[in-house]
């Protein structure tokens, strides 16, 4: 345990120059003049793997949140239980080395055939559609406000983002609407008679969360329910405009894809790329993997689960890591091959 900022100086000193490892990680105390924060400030100015854990003795909600912003790997109370402190420091340490080692695999590389495969296809489909792309932008100009072209941060391979091109197919301004809708979601577990009491038991460790004390089994079950509303889908969506029906029911609106494809934001197979809000509730080791794989316009969970209203959230995730994991040229074409069948059928959710 490192007792002084000199000492910390001193260990950063020692990683850098002498390759000497030191602390694993940082216990700060949270004090008044909010030093932690320049502490945290300084270990990330050296670029040095170090995290800090801040120790208060204020429940704060806001406090915590504050830390949180600043960089703080963790946040605990004073009179927290010493095997549980050393545990989630084995944790941290366990994390950093594997980030370290598996770093590599965030710098995923599309296979030349499959990237020149792309190239020639979506260049001949914009050739060969675009007088259908002139029809349809006409149509959605004549019956609703906006823009022709609809584009949005997307999440694809390796967690990076990009622009995602479609046909405008909602009303303007429709992100908006969206947390007014949550309780429409087709993904969220919505049966009441499944919510546990959420009320503290005091037989069980205690956590702090962002709705106060909660028992750890309250907990797991409210992260279960985020990771239940990862994806949003909603049925008879009011967002959506007359010709957006149309063009969402035939798929004509992925159409502006083609032109992600060929810029190599995305490929003509892969695991479609999703919106911040829903990327950033996939983090974890079981569901990073299917962000290890092209993003694509169509694929396994399009051709397999299309027009079914009873998809689970756990079913699409699991059949965008079995491509992942699987993918190769021949499962491509075979994907390519039933996708006609599935752009016709009619989505349900």
């Amino acid at each position: 345990m490192i007792d002084s900022f000199e000492e910390v100086v001193l260990d950063i000193h020692k990683r850098k120059h002498f390759n000497k490892l030191q602390a694993t990680s940082i216990l700060c105390e949270m004090d008044t003049a909010n030093q932690y924060k320049n502490l945290i400030s300084y270990i990330n100015s050296q670029k040095v793997n170090l995290p800090v854990i801040v120790i208060t003795n204020q429940h704060n909600l806001a406090l915590k949140q504050e830390a949180f912003e600043a960089g703080a790997a963790d946040y605990f109370y004073y009179g927290l239980n010493l095997d549980d402190l050393i545990f989630r420091i084995d944790h941290l340490d366990q994390i950093k080395n594997k980030d370290q080692k598996q770093a590599y695999q965030i710098n995923y590389r599309m296979p030349i055939g499959k990237r020149l495969f792309d190239i020639m296809v979506s260049g001949f489909l914009l050739t060969l559609l675009s007088p259908l792309f002139l029809v349809i932008g006409l149509l959605i100009k004549l019956t609703s406000k906006g823009p022709v072209f609809y584009s949005s941060p997307r999440v694809g391979t390796g967690y990076k983002t990009f622009p995602f091109y479609k046909f405008r197919s909602m009303r303007v301004n429709a992100d908006h609407l969206l947390k007014d809708m949550q309780h429409l979601n087709h993904y969220a577990n919505t049966d009441q008679t499944k919510q546990p009491n959420h009320k503290a038991n005091k037989e069980q460790p205690m956590l702090f969360s962002d709705e106060g004390f909660i028992d750890e089994t309250a907990f797991q079950h409210l992260k279960q329910q985020e990771e239940e509303q990862a994806f949003v889908k909603f049925q008879n969506d009011p967002r959506i405009t007359k010709i957006g029906h149309f063009i969402r029911k035939t798929s004509i609106d992925e159409l502006p894809q083609l032109v992600n494809v060929l810029l190599g934001h995305m490929s003509i197979v892969g695991n479609r790329p999703l919106p911040l809000y829903e990327a950033e509730k996939l983090t974890s080791d079981m569901w990073a993997l299917r962000f290890m794989a092209p993003a694509g316009i169509t694929g396994l969970w399009q051709v397999t689960e299309r027009g079914k209203a009873s998809t689970s959230t756990d079913s699409r995730k699991l059949l965008d890591i079995t491509y992942a994991q699987n993918y190769s040229m021949w499962m491509d074409l075979k994907i390519l091959f039933k996708t006609p069948l599935a752009a016709i059928q009619q989505e349900k959710v």
